[in-house]
């Protein structure tokens, strides 16, 4: 796999989306992504009931040769599937798992666009905080290419153009503060939320894409304690 900077990245998710919409691109909000799977990459879109030892494996892009454990009949079989088959966790198709499902399957066609030339099989994986990883499971979460192709996913499932377009649509035409690392006023959490739902995504994986984007702004968290909460101003509170 090549590495890209995120510029280019971005560039070349908005790209591929722009050249799937066609002409219906600047007047879309939401990715059709299992659409762009089947019909413009042409590739197997399949749910199964994986049977990994690792739970948090819900999302797979076979290479032909490595078998994904599934059940099948109640029995948990070894599949091996087409490559460039994505195989998607089956709950996921549960209403309220839209937005993980969305995600892992931009996932997934990330790696497929970025391993072209080296194509692999490679397992999409959600960090569990409650479980004890070794130093390869973080070595494997964490490495740089999953980085990138998550970078790509995002890029693809949340384009730039669309981004701003939402935005637009919303009213928001300036960065949006956080105060601190993470605190927002309830008026921007709500803004943020409506815009996420607008292009199907989860409110985590937008206000990423926000940050990625330079869609917000820092301030400094003693501006929230004194405007927003009104503590600690001169005089005291008598």
């Amino acid at each position: 796999m090549r590495i890209f900077s995120y510029e280019e990245l971005d560039e070349l998710g908005e790209g591929l989306i722009r050249q799937y919409l066609g002409k219906e691109a600047e007047r879309t909000c939401c990715v059709d992504i299992e659409g762009f799977v089947t019909d413009f990459l042409k590739l197997p879109l399949l749910y199964r009931s994986f049977a990994e030892e690792d739970s948090d494996k819900i999302g797979f892009i076979a290479d032909g040769v490595t078998p994904l454990r599934v059940y099948e009949g109640g029995t948990v079989v070894r599949r091996v599937y087409p490559r460039g088959t994505i195989v998607i966790e089956r709950c996921l198709r549960q209403e309220h798992e839209s937005g993980r499902r969305r995600f892992t399957i931009s996932h997934e066609c990330a790696h497929y666009i970025m391993d072209r030339a080296v194509p692999s099989a490679a397992f999409h994986r959600e960090f569990d905080n409650e479980r004890i990883y070794s130093q390869e499971d973080f070595k494997n979460l964490f490495s740089f290419r999953e980085t990138q192709v998550d970078r790509m996913g995002a890029a693809l499932l949340m384009p730039r153009f669309m981004v701003r377009n939402v935005a637009a649509m919303h009213g928001c035409t300036d960065r949006i503060p956080v105060y601190g690392d993470s605190i927002l006023r309830t008026a921007d959490k709500l803004l943020i939320k409506q815009m996420a739902n607008a292009m199907g995504v989860s409110f985590s994986a937008f206000l990423i894409r926000l940050r990625e984007l330079g869609c917000l702004c820092y301030r400094p968290l003693a501006e929230y304690i004194t405007e927003e909460m009104g503590l600690g101003q001169d005089g005291g509170t008598g």
